[in-house]
C-alpha cells in the first residue's frame, strides 16, 4: 500500500475510480455519472486538475493499482485562504475496511497542515454514510450542520452533513 500525489500520468486510471464512485454511490457526489460521462475531454481535465496550484489529490495504491483518491481543494478569496476542502473521496470496495481510508484521510490532514496557512478543512458527507462519518470523526473533524435536501435523485432528497477539523498551531 503506497499514498501519493497523482499526476498526468494517473489521470485515465483516476476517471475509471470516478466513473465507478459516481455509478456506485450517486448519493454521495454532486455529480451524477450521466453528467460526467457527457464532459467534453474528462482526462484532459483531469490533468490540469492534477496541475493546478489551487488543488492537489492523493490516490492510494494497493499493488501498483490505483484503488482510493481524495483531494484538498484550497480557497482562493483574501478571506477563505486559511481553509481547504476535503472533497471526492472515495475507497474502491474491495478495499474497504481495511483501515486505508483512515491512512487517506490522515494523510490529507498532514498535506493541509504543511500547506502555509491552512488552519481549517472543511468536507460535507452524505448522511446516508455513516461509515465515512465515523471515520472522518475518528480523524478529529466535527460536525457543524446539516443541509436537508442538498442532493435529489429521481425523487428521493440526500442531506449532507457538515464538518470541519481546525488545524491547532497553523496559524
Amino acid at each position: 500500500m503506497k499514498i501519493r500525489k497523482l499526476n498526468a500520468g494517473d489521470a485515465e486510471a483516476y476517471w475509471e475510480l470516478r466513473l465507478q464512485a459516481l455509478q456506485n454511490h450517486p448519493d454521495a457526489f454532486g455529480t451524477s455519472y450521466e453528467d460526467a460521462i457527457k464532459q467534453e475531454d474528462p482526462i484532459g481535465r483531469v490533468k490540469d486538475n492534477f496541475e493546478s496550484p489551487d488543488a492537489e489529490t492523493h490516490g492510494i495504491f494497493v499493488d501498483g493499482k490505483l484503488v482510493g483518491n481524495a483531494t484538498l481543494r484550497y480557497e482562493t478569496p483574501a478571506k477563505l485562504r486559511h481553509r481547504a476542502d476535503l472533497v471526492g473521496v472515495y475507497l474502491a470496495p474491495e478495499t474497504r475496511g481495511k483501515g486505508f481510508g483512515k491512512m487517506l484521510i490522515t494523510k490529507m490532514i498532514q498535506i493541509a497542515r504543511e500547506r502555509a496557512g491552512i488552519e481549517k478543512i472543511n468536507l460535507v458527507v452524505a448522511a446516508t454514510n455513516p461509515v465515512a462519518k465515523h471515520v472522518y470523526e475518528q480523524a478529529g473533524f466535527q460536525q457543524f450542520g446539516v443541509e436537508e435536501q442538498a442532493l435529489k435523485l429521481g425523487e428521493t432528497y440526500i442531506a449532507e452533513i457538515h464538518m470541519a477539523l481546525i488545524l491547532e498551531g497553523n496559524k
